[in-house]
C-alpha cells in the first residue's frame, strides 16, 4: 500500500485516531497535512513525525468554517503542490438526552461532523477535480450511524448522515476518478486530553456485545484508512467499513 508522492489532509490529525491515520498514511509514504484546532497537539503529533523522517505540515483550521476550509486546502495546494487524500476525521459529541438538548449543542455537533466533513470535501474534491488525477476521500463515520445510543442523539444523527454523504459523493464524483468511502469505528480506546473514555460499565457491555471480543485500537482504524486510500482500493467506492470487532454484525441476545 504504498503511497509515495501522495499528499494527504487529515482533519482532526493531532491526537487520538486522527493522530494514529496520519502516522499510518505517513509510515506509507505520505506527506502529511495535519488539519486541527489545537495548534499545541498539532505541533507535538508533527514532531513526533519528523523525528521519524517523516513529512508534515500543520494547517490550523476550524472545519465547520468555509473561509478556513478554503484556506487550508489553498495552503495544502501552495505548500506540496497537490492533494490527494482527505481524511474528514475530526469530531465532536455531546451526551444528553433529546429533552435536554439545546440547539446550540446539536448545532455544534453537526457543525462540525456533518457540515465540516461537507465543506473539506467539497474543497478537496474540486481541487483534485482541477489536477484530474484522481484521490481519495475517507469520512470517519461510527457505528452510532447504524446502530442508535442513548444520550448521543446529536452524534447519532451526523454520523448516520456522513454514511449517506459517503454514498451520494461517491456517486458524483466516481466519473473523475475519486473514491468516497467511510470507517465506522467501534468502541476505540485511545489517549488523548480532549478525549473522555466511557465508564468501565459501557466498555465492559460493549465488548460483550462484540464477536472478537475486545475493544479498538486507533492502529485497528488507521490501517483501514490507509487501505482505502491505496491504489489496492481503487474499485471500492460508496462503501463504510465498520472497524468495529464484529459489533454492527447484530446483538446477542442468548449466550452459551
Amino acid at each position: 500500500m504504498d503511497l509515495d508522492g501522495k499528499v494527504a489532509v487529515v482533519t482532526g490529525g493531532a491526537s487520538g485516531i486522527g493522530r494514529a491515520i496520519a502516522t499510518a498514511l505517513a509510515i506509507r509514504g505520505a506527506t502529511i497535512a495535519i488539519a486541527d484546532v489545537d495548534q499545541s497537539l498539532a505541533m507535538e503529533t508533527s514532531q513526533a513525525l519528523e523525528a521519524e523522517d517523516y513529512v508534515t505540515g500543520i494547517f490550523m483550521c476550524d472545519v465547520s468554517d468555509k473561509a478556513q476550509v478554503e484556506r487550508l486546502f489553498n495552503g495544502v495546494v501552495t505548500t506540496y503542490g497537490h492533494v490527494d487524500i482527505l481524511v474528514n476525521n475530526a469530531g465532536k459529541g455531546h451526551n444528553s438526552k433529546v429533552i435536554d438538548l439545546t440547539e446550540q449543542e446539536w448545532d455544534a455537533v453537526l457543525a462540525v461532523n456533518l457540515k465540516g466533513a461537507f465543506l473539506c470535501s467539497q474543497a478537496a474534491a474540486k481541487k483534485m477535480m482541477e489536477q484530474g488525477k484522481g484521490g481519495r476521500i475517507i469520512n470517519i463515520t461510527s457505528t452510532a450511524g447504524e446502530n442508535a445510543r442513548v444520550n448521543s442523539a446529536a452524534y447519532s444523527a451526523s454520523k448516520a448522515g456522513l454514511i449517506q454523504f459517503t454514498r451520494t459523493l461517491a456517486m458524483e464524483l466516481g466519473a473523475d476518478g475519486i473514491t468516497v468511502n467511510a470507517v465506522g469505528p467501534g468502541l476505540t480506546l485511545h489517549e488523548s486530553p480532549i478525549w473522555t473514555p466511557p465508564s468501565k460499565a459501557y466498555q465492559k457491555a460493549f465488548i460483550e456485545q462484540t464477536p472478537i471480543g475486545r475493544t479498538g485500537t486507533p492502529q485497528d482504524v488507521a490501517q483501514a484508512v490507509t487501505f482505502l486510500a491505496s491504489d489496492e482500493a481503487a474499485y471500492i467506492t460508496g462503501q463504510t467499513i465498520f472497524v468495529d470487532g464484529g459489533y454492527s454484525s447484530g446483538k446477542f441476545s442468548v449466550r452459551d
